[in-house]
């Protein structure tokens, strides 16, 4: 019952913030849903919440990245495979050294191991965070790609960077052979497994489709399956789930462009679903957050000023950093190749372009279950300024959100579109209208033909009368 009253008050929390939303359209909606999940966070269901990570990563962000791997194609990753290997890996293994270094450097307390830790939490960068802070606004196309590119990735190479310092505070040494051996074996052996499993599946489906009377009610209940089963599958082998994920979804990209007119009916119906989903957990990430944030600032206000202040300091400190490192690769990135994204160096735009980039490296809730998945206790004594952590990863979300949230609807120009709803109404109003003429010109039953008129009168928007 526990588990019924959560979702339950999940859905409400969805429900009204998108109310919220259409009263008050400045306000991003993320905001919208953090400030609801505070307000969650008040009822018995959610009294003392810890986001657990473990539930998190399988339950949200699994099917997301599933979601989000089949927007993508095998032909388009392998284009752009240089700058995704830049952005995903050298970018975000660069960003967590350097903020480790000079963590380590500001808080002398600390081992350059658990700097390392903080510094992989907060690699993981969120679109769907960008895209909140920016609606009605025109984000550049190759922009917006750049940084979807990014966050389908990066939150692998947060997780193993992670995992790699906690192996050196567990045994005390560390191997730069072993760290990338271990790397690759992750990241390539999730990719793997997730083609592997994904063209299994997609065999599976494809037969079903072929063979079943009613293939929708077996290949759907197998599509929200899928997610799950691949993750869960990978994490057990030792290699990235996230990865998986998202190169299963890449192979059911390739299949519903490959039967896009064989399995109409299943392909309108699997979209339907996985639109709803996808829309429901984006708003449950930010939810999440929110929920959690009353618990991390009764942890932060009882740390007293001076430690306060040094976390305060800190937390800028890292998002100062990665915001010029990332404005450092924008800049720098060469545009003679063919997947430049951010325009010629010589032209103003780059600049703005690179700007753009910078401060859209926003952080989100996978940063934050990253915080929470820190264990207690490491190496039989408890973990290190474990609670330390945690608020400073909350701080450096936060502080991204603000800054995006400011900078960028004040750098973008206003979204304009070639038609407004209501001259979407008043064309629906017109056909409407051709139609009822042309029923009641052919049908000459009374009663069949009232009832028709009637029918499609209804389907009008606005408040236009019929014009026949």
């Amino acid at each position: 019952m526990q588990t019924f009253y959560t979702i339950a008050l999940l859905l409400t929390g969805v429900i009204l913030s998108n109310i919220i939303k259409q009263l008050v359209p400045r306000i991003p909606e993320a905001f919208i849903l953090i400030i609801v999940g505070v307000i969650l966070s008040f009822t018995p269901a959610f009294h003392n919440f810890e986001l657990r990570p473990e539930f998190f990563m399988l339950v949200v962000i699994a099917p997301i990245m599933f979601i989000d791997g089949q927007k993508q194609s095998f032909n388009r990753i392998c284009q752009r495979f240089r700058v995704v290997f830049f952005l995903s890996v050298v970018l975000a293994g660069a960003s967590a050294l350097v903020v480790g270094i000079l963590t380590n450097n500001f808080e002398t307390k600390w081992t350059l191991p658990v700097a390392i830790a903080l510094a992989a939490i907060v690699t993981p960068t969120d679109a769907v965070a960008v895209k909140s802070m920016t609606s009605g606004t025109a984000m550049p196309e190759n922009v917006n790609e750049a940084l979807e590119l990014e966050s389908l990735f990066n939150d692998a190479t947060g997780l193993v960077i992670l995992d790699l310092a906690l192996s050196v505070l567990q045994n005390g040494t560390f191997s730069a052979i072993t760290g990338v051996e271990h790397f690759i074996f992750v990241a390539l052996g999730g990719v793997i497994i997730g083609i592997i499993a994904g063209f299994l599946i997609v065999s599976l489906r494809v037969n079903l489709n072929m063979r079943a009377n009613n293939p929708e009610t077996i290949i759907i209940p197998i599509s929200l399956l899928t997610p799950f089963l691949v993750y869960l599958l990978a994490e057990h082998l030792g290699t990235s789930g996230i990865l998986a994920v998202v190169a299963t979804g890449m192979v059911h990209n390739w299949e519903s462009e490959r039967l896009r007119l064989t399995s109409t009916r299943v392909q309108l119906t699997s979209a339907t679903v996985w639109n709803t989903i996808s829309s429901f957990l984006n708003s449950v990430v930010f939810l999440f957050l929110g929920v959690t944030l009353p618990m991390v600032w009764k942890d932060f206000i009882q740390m007293g000023t001076m430690t306060i202040a040094q976390l305060i300091g800190i937390s800028l400190l890292i998002y100062l950093s990665m915001l010029a490192i990332r404005y450092w690769w924008s800049v720098h990135e060469n545009p003679d190749n063919p997947d430049h994204f951010l325009g010629p160096h010589d032209k103003s735009v780059h600049q703005l372009w690179s700007r753009i980039f910078a401060i859209s490296g926003v952080h989100g809730t996978v940063t934050l279950a990253m915080a929470f998945s820190l264990p207690t206790r490491i190496g039989g004594h408890p973990f290190p300024y474990r609670e330390e952590l945690i608020v400073i990863a909350t701080l450096v979300i936060l502080i991204s959100m603000l800054v995006s949230a400011i900078s960028l609807p004040l750098m973008l120009p206003v979204k304009t579109t070639e038609y407004s709803l209501a001259d979407i109404d008043h064309i629906r109003n017109k056909m409407v209208d051709y139609a009822t003429l042309q029923l009641r010109d052919t049908i000459d039953d009374h009663a069949v033909r009232e009832a028709l008129t009637e029918q499609l009168q209804s389907q009008k928007g606005g408040i236009e009368r019929p014009n026949y």
